[in-house]
């Protein structure tokens, strides 16, 4: 496994863009009521994982790992686990924003926690594109329609150049405590994102 989708319960409108996202990921993950998400837009499932709770019941045509309702973990958290120690070096994460906010918090956190496991975490909805990255260089294409945010998931992201931008930053501080990444614009061809400490979150989303 290289490249890995998991999904969570969640309602898709577009089927066919939800389609062709999944046709870039060589390995499938139905987290809870995942599975009926993905079954709706008749997409092959590789495993469902979960207690289930959301669903309503344990699916029987799919390779299952049934979870306890009482755990330290979400679904989508255990999922995770499963595609890091199975190899995966990309992760997206479909259904994880909007709905519930505590769950959008936590899988916006559970992007820290697949960069420090040396992997890219990606939460994906049709408006929107979040990763969390470890310090190094990046480039983005630029997206019509789209705004470009950063923010520090750690106390700060530091050394943080930014190019490409209507509001270019050098040598620049980030911190969780105030939004200075947010609502930048690509004007250029890519975007160059650099920095040297923390963990950044990059968001792209529509306008």
């Amino acid at each position: 496994m290289k490249k890995c989708l998991i999904a969570g319960g969640c309602e898709i409108s577009n089927i066919k863009w939800f389609q062709n996202i999944s046709n870039c990921y060589d390995f499938i993950i139905a987290a809870d009521k995942g599975y009926e998400t993905l079954k709706k837009s008749g997409i092959n499932i590789d495993i469902a994982i979960g207690d289930f709770d959301s669903l309503g019941y344990v699916p029987d045509d799919v390779k299952v790992e049934k979870l306890e309702v009482e755990k330290d973990d979400t679904d989508i958290m255990s999922a995770v686990r499963y595609a890091l120690n199975n190899g995966a070096k990309e992760i997206a994460l479909i259904g994880g924003i909007g709905g519930r906010l505590d769950h959008t918090i936590a899988n916006i956190q559970t992007l820290s926690f697949i960069a420090v496991n040396n992997a890219t975490g990606i939460l994906i909805d049709e408006n929107n594109e979040v990763r969390g990255l470890l310090p190094g260089e990046y480039e983005f294409e630029r997206r019509k329609g789209y705004s470009l945010s950063l923010f520090s998931l750690t106390d700060k992201v530091t050394g943080l150049c930014e190019c490409g931008v209507k509001y270019p930053l050098e040598n620049a501080v980030l911190t969780n405590t105030f939004p200075l990444g947010v609502s930048n614009e690509i004007i250029d061809e890519q975007a160059a994102i650099s920095f040297e400490k923390g963990i950044l979150l990059v968001c792209f989303s529509k306008l």
